[in-house]
């Protein structure tokens, strides 16, 4: 009897220590919730003092953008590489974005194919990515060869140093912080060789036509027979000696009557 009643006791109060347990975990747990719950009340709250750029939508990709370039921003725009132009400013006009302050970015992509065929080879693929434009107050133009939607986790700051635009963020993938400053420096190094070389060539290319233009619109002189001066002759001209033509006397007649003139004549 004692034994049964001594296991009874040992029972309660076994139960008593997991039952003790277990009120110790839900507590921590519904800490844990609440904060978790306020986190996300303060970025809500944030979020709605940021100023909007874009749409937002079901399809949009949605990025709290810092602007650490160091000026305003007035002006971004967002294409996809295979495009050559860039579309309209997705900033209301007026608005800007000051140096410092963060915006809520939306941005739809456009419905294409995740890589594209080159239009130089039909068989050939390129991978599609996203460029974007910022002009500063200044009148400045950065652009960004790459800006990665799909893997910035929430946020990215849009930094400038060095004439080189960049973007700094925190990479879903693998959870590190990512700087693309080097791959952008390298962007912007070879988009200016490329401009000089096009430059070059074009250069080469208008003085070849310049030349290939005089050679046709040549035309060979016409032949003009010289005339000849001795550059040192000089007419001297006609000039009066006093030449004076002189008188000649003539002889008297001779008559029938004799040899001079008067005289008897001779029988």
């Amino acid at each position: 009897m004692k034994k049964a009643v001594l296991c009874l006791i040992l029972a309660f109060s076994l139960c008593g220590v997991i039952t003790g347990c277990g009120k110790k975990e839900e507590p921590v747990k519904k800490t844990e919730e609440k904060a978790e719950t306020k986190k996300k009340e303060t970025k809500e709250e944030a979020k709605g003092e940021y100023m909007v750029i874009g749409n937002e939508n079901a399809d949009a990709f949605t990025v709290l953008l810092k602007n650490s370039t160091g000026q305003d921003i007035t002006a971004i725009a967002v294409k996809t590489s295979d495009k050559t132009e860039y579309p309209a400013n997705m900033m209301k006009p007026g608005e800007t974005l000051k140096n410092g302050k963060t915006a809520e970015f939306f941005y739809t992509p456009e419905k294409t194919a995740d890589s594209v065929r080159d239009a130089s080879n039909t068989d050939k693929l390129i991978n599609v990515t996203y460029n974007m434009q910022a002009t500063l107050a200044d009148g400045s133009v950065i652009e960004l060869s790459s800006f990665g939607f799909e893997d910035i986790k929430e946020e990215a700051e849009l930094c400038y140093e060095e004439a080189v635009g960049y973007i700094k963020y925190v990479s879903k993938t693998s959870g590190d912080s990512v700087s693309t400053k080097e791959q952008e420096t390298g962007a912007k190094a070879q988009k200016e060789a490329a401009a000089a070389a096009a430059a070059q060539q074009a250069a080469q290319g208008a003085a070849q036509q310049a030349a290939q233009q005089e050679v046709e619109s040549y035309a060979e002189p016409e032949y003009t027979e010289p005339v000849y001066t001795d550059p040192g002759y000089t007419d001297p001209g006609y000039a009066d000696s006093g030449y004076t033509e002189p008188v000649v006397e003539q002889a008297p007649e001779q008559g029938s009557e004799g040899c001079l003139g008067g005289g008897a004549a001779i029988n």
